[in-house]
C-alpha cells in the first residue's frame, strides 16, 4: 500500500468516527431534551424569561421549546411588567395542548387539576361566592369549599364582606371523601409567597443597607420590624438619640419605618438574627452639643435616670451628661436619689466635654459652689465700700477745717 493510499484511508476514518461522534453526542442532546419535555399538567417548573411580546412571556424551562404564560400574568394591576428578560420565574403548567403553557397559580376548572393542586401543594384561584361567621364560601371548580377565617389572612380579618365575588389564590389543605369536603387556606399562599421573597432578600442583605418595613410587634426591649417577609429587631436603644422608656412611646403596631441594617448574625439558619436601627438615620444630636457647650457653661437639664454612681442629665433632646455622686452636693451623699429625683429640671456645669467619646461630666455642686463664691464676693464688696464710706464721712470735717486755715 502506497504512502498516499495510508493518508486517504486515515482521512477517511478520521472523517467516519468523526461523524458517529457528532451523531451521538447528538442523539444525546435529543435524548436529554426528550427527559427534560417530559412535564405533566400541574407540574412545578422553574425557567428564564427569554422574550416578552404583547401577548405572552417565553420561557426557558429546559425543554425542546420554550414554555408560554399568559401577559396578564406577568403584569400588576397598573399594567407594568412585573418580570424582564433574563428573570427567574415559577410556574406550573397548566395545558400541553399543541405548547407547554404555564401559570403562576391553577384555575380550579377540572377535578383533577384540584386533586393536582391539592397532592403537590400548587397554588390555585377561585371565586369567593359567600361567607359567614366562621369563614369563606368559596367556589372551587363546581365544587363548595369553605375557608376558615384564621386561614384567610396572615393577620385577623373582620371584614369578611369585603372578600366577597374576589377571584383569590389559595391553598387546599384539606381534601376528603372524594372533593366533598375541600378545606382552603389563602393564609398558607401568602405564607408561602413571603418565604420565597425572603429567601431572595436574604441574598442581598448588607450591614449598612436601608430599608422601610412595617412594625409587626412591640416588646418592652424593642420592636419587630418586617422588611420584606423576614424580620428585624430594633433595640430600644436604637429607636431613638433620646431615652425610650417602651417602643410603644413613639412606634405603632403597622406603622411605616425607615430602618438601617446594622449587624447580621447566622443568616440562613435556624439563629438567624437581623440588628436594625431607626436611631442611625435621625440627625446626631452630638453633633449640635459638641459646637454650642463648653467647659464652664452653666445649663438647665433634666434627670432622665439615677444609677448608684451618678445620675444622667439631658442638656438637650439625645444629649445626656453624668452628674457623678461626688458632684451631687457639696455635702457627702451616698444614694443620688437623696439629692435628685427623676424629670427634675437642675442647673449643671459642664465640667469636660469629650469629643471623641461624646461623653460630658457634669456638676451640681459645682454651680452651688460658684453661687455661695459669687454671694461671698459681693458681700466682701459692699462691706468694703460702706467702710470707705464712713472713713470719708469721718475724714471730712477735718478736711474742711484744714481748707480753712490755708493748710490744704
Amino acid at each position: 500500500m502506497s504512502e498516499t493510499q495510508d493518508i486517504n484511508e486515515l482521512d477517511k476514518k478520521y472523517v467516519d468516527e468523526k461523524r458517529t461522534n457528532e451523531f451521538a453526542e447528538m442523539l444525546e442532546e435529543e435524548s436529554e431534551k426528550e427527559r427534560q419535555t417530559e412535564v405533566s399538567v400541574g407540574q412545578k417548573i422553574s425557567g428564564t424569561i427569554q422574550k416578552i411580546d404583547d401577548s405572552a412571556g417565553f420561557v426557558d424551562y429546559g425543554g425542546r421549546s420554550e414554555a408560554v404564560i399568559d401577559i396578564m400574568e406577568i403584569k400588576n394591576d397598573e399594567g407594568e411588567l412585573t418580570h424582564q428578560l433574563g428573570d427567574k420565574i415559577d410556574g406550573f403548567v397548566s395545558s400541553l395542548e399543541g405548547e407547554v403553557r404555564i401559570t403562576l397559580s391553577l384555575k380550579a376548572n377540572s377535578q383533577q387539576l384540584i386533586r393536582q393542586a391539592y397532592e403537590n401543594k400548587i397554588p390555585i384561584d377561585a371565586k369567593v361566592t359567600g361567607f359567614n361567621s366562621g369563614g369563606l364560601v368559596i367556589n372551587l371548580g363546581g365544587k363548595r369549599a369553605f375557608c376558615p377565617v384564621s386561614q384567610i389572612d396572615t393577620k385577623y380579618c373582620e371584614d369578611l364582606a369585603a372578600f366577597a365575588g374576589q377571584t383569590l389564590t389559595f391553598r387546599i389543605v384539606e381534601y376528603r371523601d372524594g372533593g366533598r369536603n375541600i378545606v382552603l387556606s389563602r393564609r398558607a399562599h401568602l405564607e408561602a409567597e413571603s418565604r420565597e421573597k425572603a429567601k431572595e432578600l436574604v441574598k442581598n442583605l448588607k450591614v449598612g443597607v436601608e430599608m422601610t418595613g412595617k412594625v409587626t410587634r412591640l416588646e418592652k426591649f424593642g420592636a419587630f420590624v418586617d422588611i420584606g417577609g423576614i424580620e428585624g429587631m430594633v433595640h430600644v436603644s436604637e429607636l431613638n438619640h433620646s431615652r425610650v422608656g417602651h417602643p410603644k412611646d413613639v412606634l405603632s403596631t403597622d406603622e411605616e419605618v425607615r430602618v438601617k441594617i446594622i449587624e447580621l448574625k447566622g443568616i440562613g439558619g435556624d439563629k438567624e438574627r437581623i440588628s436594625l436601627s431607626i436611631k442611625a438615620l435621625l440627625p446626631d444630636p452630638w453633633t449640635e452639643a459638641l459646637n454650642k457647650f463648653r467647659e464652664g457653661d452653666i445649663v438647665t437639664g433634666t434627670v432622665v435616670s439615677i444609677q448608684p454612681f451618678g445620675a444622667f442629665v439631658q442638656i438637650i433632646p439625645g444629649v445626656e451628661g453624668l452628674v457623678h455622686i461626688s458632684q451631687l452636693a457639696s455635702t457627702r451623699t451616698s444614694r443620688p436619689a437623696d439629692v435628685v429625683a427623676l424629670q427634675q429640671s437642675v442647673q449643671v456645669k459642664i465640667l469636660k466635654v469629650d469629643r471623641e467619646q461624646k461623653r460630658i461630666s457634669l456638676s451640681m455642686r459645682a454651680v452651688t459652689e460658684d453661687a455661695q463664691d459669687t454671694a461671698e464676693t459681693k458681700e466682701i464688696e459692699e462691706f468694703r465700700s460702706k467702710t470707705s464710706a464712713t472713713q470719708d464721712a469721718a475724714e471730712s470735717p477735718m478736711a474742711d477745717a484744714l481748707r480753712k486755715a490755708g493748710l490744704l
